[in-house]
């Protein structure tokens, strides 16, 4: 296997592994107006999406 390709792999993995707590949060965040039985407010929206790129983010960056 290529030595190049196992440590960007590696690299992506750790950085996942890193934001999955925010991730992790952030789903939670949407399911609870879900279990409420209501959609997202926009605010609700907005923060989880923000949430969301700064974690892709992150990532990307790695």
């Amino acid at each position: 296997m290529n030595p190049e390709y196992i440590a960007v792999a590696v690299s992506a993995i750790e950085q996942l592994a890193e934001a999955a707590p925010d991730i992790v949060s952030d789903i939670k965040s949407l399911l609870a107006p879900i279990k409420e039985g209501r959609a997202p407010m926009a605010e609700e929206w907005q923060a989880a999406e923000a949430a969301l790129d700064a974690a892709n983010a992150k990532v990307q960056a790695g």
